[in-house]
């Protein structure tokens, strides 16, 4: 059995109650497989002005995901920003439902994670899935690990601060339009070894923004009918045009980037040993050796995203602090 076997629980997609009758995505297939998770691309969908889109549904669709306990799935903040305001200093607003409804004018970005929770979107998010795995030619129910579906609803002009995901996107803009900058992940002019780490120990406003790096972004122009693909780590912010936008957002973890994460954390705690780590990719011998190290601390079924991610880093951080205090406890 391989570590990465040994280290993960296969996800099981829940059953679709009903399939499309159309195919969702129209792309071309040798694009997905050559960029896929290396460059971001635009592609074709059937999903705009479909019924389970317009706002009154997503009022009731908030409702659901709420119903069932998950209030932290349901967000709503500022969405008249600056680019380079950090997630942590976004100002949050209440009345959720009524920001929704009132979407025109209520200046607000809203966020629905787990939408699947509701029957109907887990039928759509279990065909988009079906249809990624033939147009990359990856086996992405064996290999994903961890799988949600967004929904952002924002008001005009909403601005979507710079930032990166773990995770792979793949963005479906239903109805209005929007300006989604997204940033080469493998250029470390744009994104730093440090700030990859420090996004992986839990510093998710790790990434800098600057106008510098403004001019290396490839901008996409999204309308109702059309997707944008954003790979593992690429930066990105986005600004809606002058009318409502909707869009879903298809988000999962991948085995092969969650172990890569791993290096990258222990590569923090090198760093702050005053070594020069080894890059990810760089010497598959060291590479194995911190995957194998810190996976030892990790939790074997995860049960979130956090644990999946970062179980073995708090860990870590544990033992750090215990050392910390037996140290200052004996010796000072």
């Amino acid at each position: 059995m391989s570590l990465a076997d040994s280290s993960y629980k296969q996800l099981d997609l829940l059953a679709p109650a009903q399939k499309f009758s159309t195919f969702i995505i129209e792309a071309d297939t040798p694009q997905f497989r050559e960029h896929f998770n290396l460059s971001s691309f635009m592609f074709s969908h059937n999903l705009a002005g479909h019924p389970l889109f317009e706002i009154p549904r997503l009022v009731e669709l908030a409702n659901t995901i709420l119903s069932k306990g998950e209030s932290t799935k349901v967000t709503c903040q500022l969405g008249q920003i600056p680019v380079n305001l950090k997630w942590s200093q976004v100002p949050r607003k209440d009345q959720v439902l009524e920001a929704i409804a009132r979407i025109e004018e209520s200046g607000s970005w809203i966020l629905l994670k787990s939408v699947q929770l509701d029957p109907e979107y887990n039928t759509l998010l279990d065909q988009i899935v079906v249809e990624l795995e033939e147009l990359t030619g990856v086996p992405l129910r064996k290999e994903i690990t961890w799988l949600d579906a967004y929904i952002f609803i924002a008001s005009p002009h909403s601005i979507t601060p710079y930032h990166i995901d773990h995770e792979s996107n793949f963005l479906f803009q239903i109805h209005g339009d929007k300006d989604v900058n997204v940033f080469n992940p493998r250029d470390r002019s744009v994104l730093t070894e440090e700030e990859i780490e420090h996004y992986y120990i839990g510093q998710l406003d790790s990434a800098n923004y600057t106008d510098e790096k403004q001019t290396k972004a490839s901008v996409y122009h999204l309308t109702p009918g059309k997707a944008v693909h954003h790979p593992v780590l690429a930066p990105h912010w986005v600004k809606n045009g002058s009318n409502v936008s909707v869009s879903l957002s298809i988000n999962f973890c991948m085995r092969s980037f969650d172990l890569q994460a791993r290096v990258y954390q222990i590569n923090h705690y090198l760093r702050k040993l005053g070594l020069e780590p080894t890059s990810p990719g760089q010497s598959a011998i060291k590479d194995y050796a911190k995957i194998l190290a810190l996976g030892i601390l990790s939790k074997r079924q995860s049960k979130s995203k956090f644990e999946l991610l970062r179980s073995g880093v708090a860990k870590l951080n544990y033992l750090e602090k215990s050392a910390t205090k037996l140290n200052n406890l004996f010796y000072r």
